[in-house]
């Protein structure tokens, strides 16, 4: 019996005996990044999914995206990494032939490399899907009351409220321990001119504020401000005032910080009246932050 043989017989008894939202993984042994898992859905089907990855992480190479898609698989967005690779079967030996051939031809496996093999369970994140659909849900009530209207959504799906010359941020997420989070955000200044001394103000500013906080972007040399609620049962009060003092607070203190310390203001840029851009990256996109 080949390894391959050996492993398919193990696979497979694995995969017959997951519960709903149970997976079992497999990936080449030091090679963690290449995982293939096989899901068992709350219907009770089976599901073969390639996760998606951090932002912090390489994201999966085109070639393996078009593999993949040549095989069936789908994401909910293939422009965002994040996002799974998934594709539904009809029983355990189908989830076990197609985890053996993603990992041997997609992921260029000798087919008698050694696999590791891991458990887990998705409820939590099913059931924090459910927990931000509401969320989102009532975040969009609350917006257009204060708009008169539907909210334009950014590439990441968060709300964007122009409010008087200050655009505000509203970005519904679930961390990876399933508690929703509301994050309420504008830049307020870009292209500025990281120094210790910059690091030092905003932490002294940030000691005065009552409400929210500064954050530096060194990498991308951008100032924001921001707050976050927590849960999906936030009274429409404490989003109002928190996108009402987010604004206020960016457009009480984007001119000031632009006089000490260079660069542009975000109004600025949304002007077209500099050549600094937006930065491509958000508060809170660190490595395993949000699903």
């Amino acid at each position: 019996m080949t390894r391959a043989d050996a492993a398919r017989i193990f696979l497979t008894s694995e995969v017959e005996g997951l519960d709903d939202f149970d997976f079992v993984a497999a990936y080449p042994s030091m090679q963690p990044l290449h995982v293939v898992e096989v899901t068992r859905a709350a219907s009770g089907g089976l599901e073969v999914r390639v996760p998606g990855r951090p932002r912090s992480v390489a994201e999966l190479p085109a070639e393996v995206r078009a593999k993949l898609d040549e095989r069936g698989f789908r994401s909910d967005d293939p422009a965002d990494p994040t996002k799974p690779w998934a594709k539904a079967v009809p029983d355990a030996a189908a989830a076990v032939t197609l985890l053996q051939e993603v990992v041997a031809e997609v992921f260029e496996t000798k087919p008698d490399a050694p696999l590791d093999i891991g458990h887990g369970n998705h409820r939590a994140e099913h059931e924090a899907k459910e927990r931000l659909a509401i969320a989102r849900t009532r975040v969009e009530a609350v917006v257009k009351g204060l708009l008169d209207r539907a909210a334009d959504q950014d590439d990441d799906g968060d709300y964007v409220l122009p409010v008087d010359d200050v655009h505000v941020m509203v970005s519904p997420r679930a961390t990876l321990d399933g508690q929703v989070v509301i994050r309420v955000f504008a830049i307020t200044n870009v292209g500025v001119n990281v120094a210790p001394e910059l690091g030092l103000f905003l932490a002294r500013l940030n000691f005065g504020l009552m409400f929210g906080r500064f954050a530096l972007d060194t990498e991308h040399r951008s100032i924001w401000f921001d707050e976050v609620l927590l849960g999906e049962q936030f009274r429409e009060e404490e989003l109002r005032f928190a996108v009402e003092t987010v604004a206020k607070t960016a457009d009480l203190w984007d001119d000031r910080l632009k006089q000490m310390f260079g660069g542009a203001t975000y109004q600025e840029v949304l002007a077209g009246r500099t050549q600094e851009s937006t930065p491509p990256v958000k508060p809170g996109e660190g490595a395993g932050m949000y699903l």
